[in-house]
């Protein structure tokens, strides 16, 4: 019942969620994939999350993944900050998008370590032109356009 409540909890988030192991493997997507992008959670959990970025992008991300796994933690520690807790510019290619140019996104996230096997849980957020300029003023983390980061 509690982990009912919690995925319920979790699954109405207004931010894209994503979780994804190293393989790229995503897990969990939020219901808000569809708001974002032109597909729904199902369709993508389960599915290559590399699939879904640019070549960049992927790039970015596993060199982020393997930095965090690089990290000397606390064994307490279940948690490091990829990028070292900042966003990371991606971006995400569309059911109808452009394979080359893809949708910006700035993804946010941490490499958990508490399952067998790593994973990284990500909230993005679209990018706008004033994204990064927004966020690095802003104290509530707020991108121009009044969605969370």
């Amino acid at each position: 019942m509690e982990l009912r409540r919690k995925e319920m909890i979790l699954r109405s988030i207004p931010d894209l969620i994503v979780v994804f192991d190293s393989s790229g493997s995503m897990s969990f997507v939020s219901q808000s994939a569809s708001r974002f992008l032109n597909y729904t959670s199902c369709e993508l959990e389960n599915t290559s999350f590399w699939d879904r970025l640019t070549e960049d992008s992927v790039r970015l991300i596993k060199s982020a993944f393997m930095d965090a796994l690089a990290v000397k933690r606390k064994p307490e520690d279940d948690t490091t900050p990829l990028a070292d807790g900042e966003p990371i510019s991606v971006r995400i290619i569309d059911k109808d998008d452009d394979k080359e140019k893809g949708l910006p996104f700035a993804l946010k996230g941490v490499v958990h370590f508490a399952a067998d096997s790593p994973e990284c849980v990500c909230t993005l957020c679209p990018e706008t032109p004033n994204a990064k300029r927004d966020m690095a003023h802003s104290n509530a983390n707020q991108v121009s356009d009044g969605s969370r980061c």
